[in-house]
């Protein structure tokens, strides 16, 4: 938003959107065909569906497959090797020791949250929702919804909304409207 005076605060909210979301479609990695989402155990924001329709609208070409905290697939079994790789295992959920070693192995780009044993060192970009600025809510189903939101724009994969509700103007709109001519 370079240079804009825009003073409608609704205009000003859409513009902040479309920033956003160029922002994060900036993030996206070339030449994946791959995509392997880790699910988080605790609370999912998005069904499989949704979040495979999230994906494919940023990796259009792109293959997308699923597993489980504890690395069972779900639906079709993945490639032994992936382009890219989204985990949303959060910290306190359980997994074997060594398991965010076997998935960076298996990925070329890697992307998702800071759920202890090194990942920090291992993933390509991590979300740190324990960081002193991260401003996390405390509710829980929230909590998953920002971290999991932020680990998908790491990823390129924007979840930023395309439109919200908006103010009801309809009782003043009339009112700046310039008056009708006299004739």
């Amino acid at each position: 938003m370079q240079n804009l005076s825009v003073d409608d605060p609704a205009t000003l909210h859409s513009l902040s959107l479309l920033d956003e979301r160029q922002r994060i479609e900036g993030r996206r990695v070339p030449g994946v065909r791959t995509v392997l989402v880790v699910l988080s155990a605790r609370a999912m924001v998005y069904d499989v569906e949704a979040l495979r329709h999230r994906v494919l609208m940023a990796y259009p070409d792109s293959a997308v497959f699923f597993r489980s905290t504890s690395g069972r697939p779900l639906g079709v079994t993945s490639p032994q090797s992936v382009d890219l790789l989204i985990d949303f295992t959060g910290p306190g959920q359980r997994q074997g020791w060594f398991y965010s070693r076997k998935l960076r192995r298996m990925a070329r780009f890697a992307v998702g949250r800071n759920a202890g044993l090194f990942r920090k060192g291992q993933y390509d970009r991590v979300f740190d929702e324990k960081a002193p600025g991260a401003n996390i809510p405390r509710d829980l189903l929230e909590r998953e919804a920002r971290a999991q939101s932020e680990v998908l724009s790491l990823a390129g994969v924007a979840v930023v909304p395309a439109a919200g509700v908006t103010e009801d103007r309809s009782k003043t709109i009339a009112l700046d409207l310039p008056p009708l001519a006299q004739e």
